[in-house]
């Protein structure tokens, strides 16, 4: 037909395919001006705007239901409402999109700072930490692998609940006052490193920034040599023990086929000197 587009045509011109246009036409959304006898369907040239607007709108990820219902009522009021609104919905995706890109970046962190550590296992060093905050449960039977897991769970829901994943690691926190006493484990519990900026008040305790004796290890917190092998090194050094034990698990079992039985973890003491 003289002057109108084939649905090829109008395909083409919009960088969309005819089974697009007729999906389109299927749901009402954008029908050909003619269907002459034979079913051909054919298009206005006046109906470029109208698919035009529909490709834009459909591009920036607004549903299809949506444009539908906006074209039906077209003006400028109802234009603007719909982008804010839309817009609205990009914004709080990004949102989304940067915690989720912080969480991966945090596990990234831990095991690559895994593979340049491994070669530096049992030997105590001193380093330099900010101020953590982490939530923290203490154990509600004597320790153990289940009470570990279950430990972590109690926080990881609790993380959940405020919105956010536990991306940054988990562990053990043992008070230092045990150190010289048989009852080593007495108010020590699991902690997990919040993640965000978001404050969890519920459960919240504060690892004070400072210089920390430290030293990589394979072994669980129930495992007391190698904390004290670090004890020991602390005191040969002249330093003095100045807050409670962090056990940091920075690769559980699930990374070991021949010996399911140890974590690979970061002790950590902080410490002054005497």
């Amino acid at each position: 037909m003289e002057g109108y587009l084939t649905i090829g045509e109008m395909a083409e011109l919009h960088g969309i395919s005819r089974q697009t246009l007729l999906y389109y036409d299927k749901i009402d959304l954008f029908k050909p001006e003619y269907v002459g006898e034979n079913g051909y369907r054919y298009y206005s040239p006046y109906q470029i705007p109208f698919l035009r607007e529909i490709c834009f709108l459909k591009e920036v990820g607004i549903r299809l239901e949506d444009i539908r219902n906006h074209v039906q009522k077209r003006d400028l009021t109802n234009a603007i409402s719909l982008l804010r609104e839309h817009k609205a919905f990009v914004d709080r995706e990004i949102n989304k999109l940067i915690k989720t890109r912080q969480y991966i970046q945090q596990r990234l962190d831990i095991y690559t700072d895994v593979v340049h550590s491994k070669s530096e296992v049992n030997k105590p060093t001193i380093k330099y930490f900010p101020e953590r905050k982490v939530l923290f449960f203490p154990f509600d039977k004597p320790i153990s692998k289940q009470q570990l897991h279950l430990g972590v769970m109690k926080s990881w829901e609790l993380l959940f609940n405020h919105g956010m994943l536990p991306a940054k690691g988990w562990g053990t926190i043992i008070p230092s006052d045990n150190l010289s006493t048989d009852r080593l484990f007495s108010g020590a519990g699991v902690f997990v490193n919040i993640p965000l900026k978001n404050v969890c008040k519920d459960r919240t305790i504060v690892l004070p920034e400072g210089y920390y004796a430290c030293m990589y290890k394979y072994g669980m917190p129930y495992d007391e040599e190698h904390l004290y092998r670090l004890v020991r090194w602390i005191e040969t050094l002249g330093y003095k023990i100045v807050g409670d034990v962090v056990d940091e698990c920075l690769l559980d079992t699930t990374f070991y086929q021949s010996n399911s039985d140890v974590d690979f973890c970061y002790l950590q003491i902080p410490v002054e000197k005497s």
